[in-house]
């Protein structure tokens, strides 16, 4: 059973239309609380540019000044503002991701989630979408520390050998866990990242019904 393991932001599923307002909430939150934590809300683009990376390196990229207090109420802040938005269907869910997850599932497919996101705003965005079902018991960040170590644990769980696991990305921390494991890569050339992060570790797709037949294709070699 080839086991196919998915980012989530960038690939199933875009927070892009409300990621700015959820910023923008988050820091009003707690520089109301602790006035003059931060000075500035980075825009849409300068957070995306950094989705895929575990919190506190976005954190640290993004809010270099800011005392451990200030970060640590942030991303509380963050977190349920986020799933807040999430569970009221403000983002994306990428055309024909449902059908397609459900027909690798059906043709026997072990289906999982390599994610830097947290757990609640994974099991938020599944609950929301109805695709929880579809995924072996989810494995995060939150549990063992990034996606490297995702990619580790659910190979070790369903004793594979590297060229049985295929991982679904869309950026370089994708890639890296991919080569980290040794197992096969397919890039996602539609979501946050760019072209050139992913584009000479394997095949890419521009539609997510297209990714079937390249996983099918990279299995094969």
């Amino acid at each position: 059973m080839p086991l196919i393991a998915f980012d989530l932001d960038g690939v199933l599923y875009s927070f892009e239309p409300f990621l700015g307002d959820a910023y923008r909430e988050a820091i009003a939150n707690v520089n109301a609380a602790r006035p003059g934590s931060f000075a500035r809300v980075p825009t849409t683009r300068e957070i995306l540019d950094h989705v895929g990376w575990p919190l506190p390196v976005i954190f640290a990229n993004l809010f270099g000044d800011a005392d451990e207090a200030a970060l640590t109420a942030l991303h509380a802040e963050t977190l349920s503002v986020i799933c807040g938005h999430v569970a009221g269907s403000d983002g994306i869910l990428y055309p024909g991701v449902a059908d397609t997850l459900r027909a690798l599932h059906a043709g026997g497919f072990a289906l999982a989630i390599a994610s830097n996101g947290r757990t609640r705003y994974v099991e938020t965005v599944l609950a929301t979408y109805a695709l929880g079902d579809l995924f072996i018991p989810r494995v995060t960040a939150d549990m063992v520390g990034d996606k490297t170590s995702i990619l580790r644990f659910y190979r070790y769980r369903l004793a594979l050998a590297p060229g049985a696991v295929v991982m679904v990305g869309d950026r370089t921390s994708d890639v890296e866990a991919a080569q980290a494991v040794g197992c096969h890569f397919v890039g996602c050339d539609y979501g946050h990242g760019y072209r050139h992060e992913i584009e000479a570790a394997g095949p890419l797709v521009s539609r997510f019904t297209d990714l079937p037949g390249a996983i099918e294709a990279v299995l094969r070699s």
